[in-house]
């Protein structure tokens, strides 16, 4: 795939990033910001919370943005210094300025990006997309990575569910909004679309064109190769793969995992329950002192 993300217009730019930071402004906390060079492109970091320790990098899904954390970012925070990423090649502040057409290249600019802010190790905490962001770092540079928590990762434990990738058609361009924010709230269960972060993302997938290759899918042979201790949770009405069959491969096949499935939660946990999300990975955090 050619070409890089961009937005359709500079007028939707605007209007976009206008609605970004009121967004993002709704974060309780200081925050620092601090865009950093990469390979292909320039990436927004926030960081919250204390200076010392073992940080805990949090990506977001797709179109999410550093906003998708909202809920989380406070309660972290208190324990831990958070670098809250926007990913390269989607919406938010990140630019990206070079094609990325592989796996590789995926984890080169988030290994750069940790590289660059001092991070040795870190603590990689991914949803979604994310999680397979934060997968994908573990199979290219496991060095980097104290430890991984994978929410609900994208084409990971289990392929993408049909009829995710058929109503991803829905955010073809020019459709009625409607139609894809129908689509979008079926995704995400039961955290409502109408509400900021999520109109956020709406504009997004409208208005943004994401030039990036499709997640590779973890096979049994990749899920074997990472050995940092994994924290896997999994929504048992998630709609975007077969929970089941992704908490066994997990359970099977990652070699050090604690691997849950929460039989009420959907594809947006950290969303829909960020209390019991925030004290369950602050617990497995704290074991790997």
């Amino acid at each position: 795939m050619g070409g890089v993300g961009h937005f359709v217009s500079a007028e939707a730019q605007a209007a976009y990033l206008r609605l970004y930071d009121v967004t993002l402004m709704g974060i309780p906390g200081q925050r620092e910001s601090v865009d950093v060079s990469t390979t292909y492109g320039r990436v927004r970091v926030y960081q919250y919370g204390p200076d010392d320790g073992v940080p805990i990098v949090l990506l977001h899904g797709r179109a999410g943005t550093t906003v998708m954390w909202e809920q989380n970012i406070p309660g972290l925070a208190a324990k831990h210094p958070v670098y809250a990423i926007d990913v390269l090649g989607e919406p938010g502040r990140s630019v990206q300025t070079v094609p990325i057409r592989s796996s590789r290249e995926q984890s080169v600019w988030l290994d750069e990006t940790l590289a660059e802010l001092g991070v040795e190790k870190a603590h990689v905490v991914g949803v979604s997309g994310g999680a397979w962001l934060a997968f994908n770092l573990a199979l290219h540079a496991p060095e980097r990575i104290a430890s991984l928590a994978l929410v609900e990762p994208a084409n990971v434990f289990a392929r993408f569910d049909w009829r995710f990738l058929l109503g991803g058609f829905s955010l073809v361009p020019g459709l009625p909004d409607g139609v894809s924010a129908r689509y979008l709230q079926w995704v995400a269960g039961r955290v409502p679309i109408e509400q900021p972060a999520g109109r956020l993302v709406m504009a997004g997938l409208r208005d943004y064109r994401m030039k990036l290759p499709m997640p590779s899918y973890g096979t049994d042979d990749a899920l074997r190769s990472i050995h940092v201790r994994t924290l896997a949770l999994l929504g048992g009405r998630s709609v975007v793969h077969d929970p089941l069959n992704a908490a066994r491969r997990a359970q099977t096949f990652l070699p050090d995992n604690q691997t849950e499935l929460w039989p009420e939660a959907g594809h947006g946990l950290p969303t829909e329950y960020p209390e019991q999300f925030n004290t369950r990975l602050l617990e497995f955090l704290a074991e790997q002192l």
